[in-house]
C-alpha cells in the first residue's frame, strides 16, 4: 500500500519516542498528536483493539462524502471491522495540522487533511476536524467530521 513507509516511520517515531521515555506529558497538544500517530498505524494494521481504545464510548464520526452518521464505539469498530481483509479497502491516512487545547477543560481540538487511497493509485481526500477529551491522562476521539475536497480516476464516482 502507498501509505506503508508512512505508516511504519510513524510507527518507529512513535516507539522510539516512547522507548526513550521522551514522549510528552498525554494531556498535552504533543499527547493528541502521539495519539493520532497511535489512531492512523492502528488503521494501518486493520488494529481494532487499538482503535478501541482511542474511541470514547459516544464517538461521533461524520463522513466526508455523504455526511453518513456513526455514533458509538460499537458502530465505529462495525465500520472499521467491515473493511478488514477487503481487496478493495482504501489506505487511510489522516495528518494534523493544527491541534489546541482548551485552557478551560481537557478537551482539544485538532484539524488536518485525510486521504484514502486504493491500490491503483486514485485518491480521495479532504479536510477533518476532531475533537479529543483527555480522561485518565489519555485522549479519546469524541467526535471526528470530514469533508471531502478532492479524488482522482474511479473515486470521484
Amino acid at each position: 500500500m502507498h501509505f506503508r513507509p508512512i505508516a511504519l516511520l510513524a510507527v518507529t517515531l512513535f516507539s522510539n519516542a516512547v522507548s526513550v521515555g521522551s514522549v510528552a506529558e498525554p494531556c498535552t497538544v504533543q499527547g493528541v498528536r502521539d495519539a493520532r500517530v497511535a489512531f492512523n498505524v492502528a488503521i494501518h494494521d486493520d488494529d481494532l483493539d487499538a482503535m478501541a481504545e482511542l474511541f470514547d464510548e459516544d464517538i461521533v464520526l461524520v463522513t466526508g462524502s455523504g455526511s453518513d452518521l456513526f455514533v458509538g464505539r460499537t458502530q465505529q469498530l462495525d465500520l472499521w471491522r467491515s473493511e478488514v481483509g477487503d481487496a478493495n479497502r482504501l489506505s487511510y491516512l489522516r495528518e494534523s495540522t493544527r491541534v489546541e487545547v482548551s485552557p478551560l477543560y481537557p478537551i482539544a481540538l485538532e484539524a488536518g487533511v485525510w486521504t484514502g487511497k486504493a491500490s491503483s493509485g486514485d485518491e480521495v481526500g479532504g479536510e477533518y476536524s476532531a475533537k479529543w477529551r483527555c480522561e485518565d491522562a489519555r485522549w479519546m476521539l469524541e467526535a471526528e467530521l470530514f469533508m471531502t475536497t478532492r479524488c482522482s480516476g474511479a473515486l470521484c464516482d
